[in-house]
């Protein structure tokens, strides 16, 4: 039996580097063997456009890795600035109406039986629910990210942002078929938000593991004994718990020659050049997704900062699970989700933000037994977390819509 088609909207998708085109990437490589074969609708330079063979059946090819050093720029904390929520639906409206058009022709040329939506941008929530009413199909909604109840960004939504996209996402959990979030938090949260809305509507399905994490070549180990944190820093992942972390072990007396700290992105706020810390510190060019479990590797701990959110578990906690280094979480806010994860895989101690000294103290005990200490996961806790088992709802989801 042929498998069925899907017409999956992805305003980001590889080329693209951006967190979301990883989601839908690995998605679109492995529901084929599951009976569903994607017709990826994305943005390339502002355009739709149409990908009939959209990914192979795993993650992008590997690639040579490599580093370079860049200099520690120390600039001043700030947050996002509010205009950056006063627009409704955000910038990416503009593009709907094109990718309406494409996804017409899309439809008439390779007759779907499904409309999905790999969002944000929510913007194109709109078009996706355009598409599936007038060519009558269901319209599965995957929401990387809360919208409305959203207990990051929804604060700083102005009056009328709310006014216009609050009604809007309303009228998408009615007409949607399935809305998948990204936790089991941000689902409860959308049950709640939307009691007029079957709760069985909204269903979790987790970033997962990729299956090609190490397939990369092996790195050479920092030369001493390293702290990374391979992730980013923004307006909504502050970099001081890190820079304090520096802070603290230079007050303890250790230096460059024993241990650092290095990151994949330069810090707001980092410590004054004349520093004891910012001697510990270093920045070196981020990396393709494909060569994150060689960098891991070749670390001695690994670094984490949660966002402002108890609703969200960012993609990198699923790296950072499936290594075996030891890990430091900081906590912004308090996500017993977030909590769970890592207490069941035993893969490291989740700490507040300001539990800096803890943190050090985690650190010189492991400092203490020698290079590249091991963490062995728990397996059993892993397995529900692996690409396979996310894909298997997905393709039940699928299935079960008409």
């Amino acid at each position: 039996m042929p498998p069925r088609r899907l017409l999956y909207l992805c305003p980001e998708f590889p080329p693209s580097r951006a967190t979301g085109a990883i989601r839908a990437v690995r998605f679109a490589g492995h529901l084929p063997a599951r009976g569903w074969a994607p017709l990826v609708l994305t943005l390339r330079d502002g355009r739709p456009e149409l990908l009939t063979d959209p990914a192979p059946a795993s993650d992008a090819p590997v690639g040579p890795v490599r580093r370079v050093p860049l200099p520690l720029r120390p600039r001043a904390e700030a947050g996002p600035p509010r205009h950056s929520e006063w627009l409704p639906f955000g910038e990416a409206l503009a593009r709907v109406p094109a990718m309406i058009r494409a996804g017409h022709a899309a439809i008439r040329d390779h007759a779907p039986e499904a409309v999905m939506l790999n969002a944000p941008p929510n913007a194109f929530c709109l078009a996706a629910a355009r598409l599936a009413r007038a060519h009558d199909l269901p319209l599965i909604l995957d929401l990387r990210d809360p919208w409305m109840p959203c207990d990051q960004r929804g604060p700083r939504r102005p009056v009328w942002t709310r006014a216009l996209e609050g009604p809007a996402e309303r009228r998408l959990m009615q007409r949607a078929d399935a809305v998948i979030l990204n936790t089991e938090r941000a689902r409860d949260a959308y049950r709640a938000w939307y009691p007029q809305v079957p709760p069985d509507r909204f269903h979790v399905i987790r970033n997962a593991m990729s299956d090609r994490l190490f397939d990369s070549p092996p790195m050479a180990p920092f030369p001493v004994f390293t702290l990374l944190y391979p992730g980013s820093f923004g307006q909504y992942v502050s970099a001081t718990p890190v820079v304090e972390l520096a802070r603290e072990l230079a007050c303890r007396g250790l230096g460059p020659e024993r241990v650092r700290i290095v990151m994949t992105d330069q810090p707001r706020g980092g410590p004054a050049p004349d520093e004891p810390a910012a001697a510990l510190m270093q920045v070196i060019d981020r990396i393709p997704q494909a060569g994150m479990g060689a960098l891991m590797q070749s670390a001695d701990m690994l670094l984490a900062v949660s966002q402002r959110s108890s609703l969200r578990l960012p993609l990198k906690t699923f790296d950072l699970l499936q290594s075996t280094r030891p890990v430091i979480v900081f906590e912004q806010v308090a996500n017993p989700e977030l909590q769970a994860l890592y207490a069941e895989a035993r893969a490291g101690t989740v700490l507040r933000a300001d539990e800096v000294a803890r943190a050090a103290d985690i650190v010189c005990a492991h400092l203490a037994q020698g290079r590249h200490p091991e963490q062995p996961r728990d397996r059993a806790a892993l397995e529900p977390l692996t690409l396979a088992r996310a894909t298997d709802r997905l393709a039940a989801i699928l299935n079960a819509v008409r």
